[in-house]
């Protein structure tokens, strides 16, 4: 079966049961991710250098700050890239839980404070986490479903570039379903039917709000980091 035909296959299955399977993505396979990767607003003249002074300022920082996706900006942008890779890191407290989640959230569009959020949500960035179920298990840092994910081995729900794949995947799909993140969290957590049918259960509203709460302390910490970093100006 062609990869994309087993992708819609699973997609379909995620909508009804609510939370992510297959191979891990490789670029030039996937034409799907390849069109996501593209530039937000742009901003030239980043850095600038004032010949009185020597040192460097970087007046646009807080165009970028004051965007709709500022992580996700910055992080395409080759100056500011490796910071805002730093911060992550340690946020998630290693590259190999940090560096899928943005090399895949980046590819899929999705905004990296919320795609961190999620999994300090379901995971506290703990790959080996798992949840027991009356009927299933949620494994991995993005708590993949047993009987969504079927075509997983166990192994591949604890392998953090695997399960950030199909988080992440998964993630891209609630957030065309839903009205905005509230309701794309809540689709992650209780699935697509249970949101659209208006059953959404409490704790799941709950732990939407956790998230969105978290993202919210996330984004402030981000851009004191980010300002600490890049001055918009000479103090």
């Amino acid at each position: 079966m062609r990869p994309t035909n087993r992708l819609l296959m699973i997609l379909a299955g995620v909508a009804l049961l609510g939370c992510s399977t297959g191979e891990p993505y490789v670029p030039e396979e996937d034409p799907i991710l390849l069109r996501a990767n593209r530039l937000v607003e742009p901003y030239s003249d980043l850095l600038v250098v004032p010949e009185e002074t020597g040192e460097r300022v970087y007046p646009n920082i807080e165009n970028f700050l004051e965007g709709s996706n500022p992580a996700l900006a910055l992080y395409r942008e080759d100056l500011t890239r490796a910071k805002v890779t730093d911060f992550f890191v340690e946020r998630a407290g290693s590259d190999e839980i940090a560096l899928p989640i943005l090399y895949y959230a980046e590819k899929l569009d999705i905004s990296l404070t919320l795609a961190f959020s999620l999994v300090w949500g379901e995971s506290r960035f703990l790959p080996t986490a798992v949840n027991d179920n009356s009927t299933s298990v949620d494994r991995g840092l993005f708590q993949l479903n047993s009987l969504t994910f079927r075509d997983l081995s166990e192994d591949d729900f604890f392998n953090p570039e695997i399960n950030a794949f199909h988080g992440l995947r998964y993630l891209e799909f609630c957030l065309e379903q839903g009205s905005d993140n509230a309701q794309a969290l809540a689709i992650y957590n209780a699935g697509l039917t249970r949101v659209i049918r208006g059953q959404t259960p409490a704790t799941t509203l709950v732990h939407a709000d956790r998230i969105l709460s978290y993202e919210a302390d996330l984004l402030e910490d981000f851009t004191d980091f980010i300002l600490s970093h890049f001055p918009p100006a000479i103090a």
